[in-house]
């Protein structure tokens, strides 16, 4: 009798395994824009340095995080990032810069003595994925020439992107398409023009980094 409610024990927390389920990995990384024709891997007479990403606890979690209509936050645990938040952002940054800017990041190469390069900082505030609304980033972030001329500038800005279909999908690419945003944002206070805000890049303002 024992070994018969023991097997029927195993069976039960075998079948309860087998019909758990699957886990979906995501990326912030969007689908790459196809380059245009004739033009090279890089053109940018610099480099870019995009540091780690800072990111609030609450938010670098390996299960998306998701805030429903009242409030609350719900751990998907089924829903999962490809690699640490803070990985993803500054991935997803990097790769969006690298093809605002046709610049190259020294993660790729690695850069001669007193090479110019422009040293793009990060710290995330807010990280939201709303279910059914939009998904926001909220971001102090730095650019700084080194090795050349330029102006340094301290920003903040919240980046606003709706989502107009229910389910995670929709809410990933939202985040993706924030990502984007704010990465133009960056790489115009690069090219010497003073960020702007936009439909969905909210600018809460910027200084002068002292040299």
């Amino acid at each position: 009798m024992r070994a018969t409610l023991a097997l029927a024990a195993v069976s039960a927390a075998l079948a309860g395994c087998g019909s758990s389920a699957p886990v979906h990995y995501y990326t912030l990384q969007g689908p790459s824009a196809p380059a245009a024709a004739g033009t090279g891997a890089a053109s940018a007479a610099y480099l870019i340095d995009v540091q780690p990403v800072s990111i609030s606890t609450q938010a670098d979690q390996p299960q998306l995080m998701v805030r429903t209509g009242d409030g609350s936050v719900s751990a998907l645990y089924s829903e999962r990032w490809s690699s640490p938040l803070g990985d993803e952002l500054r991935g997803a940054l990097s790769d969006a810069l690298k093809r605002d800017l046709g610049a190259l990041d020294v993660q790729m190469v690695k850069p001669g003595p007193g090479a110019a390069v422009w040293r793009v900082q990060t710290d995330v505030q807010r990280f939201e994925l709303v279910a059914g609304s939009m998904a926001q980033l909220d971001a102090t972030w730095r650019v700084r020439p080194v090795n050349m001329k330029g102006a340094g500038l301290l920003c903040r800005s919240v980046v606003t992107e709706t989502v107009a279909e229910a389910g995670v999908p929709a809410l990933i690419a939202a985040q993706q398409r924030a990502v984007s945003a704010l990465a133009a944002t960056m790489a115009s206070a690069i090219r010497g023009q003073a960020p702007a805000g936009s439909a969905s890049v909210q600018m809460l303002g910027c200084s002068p980094l002292k040299d």
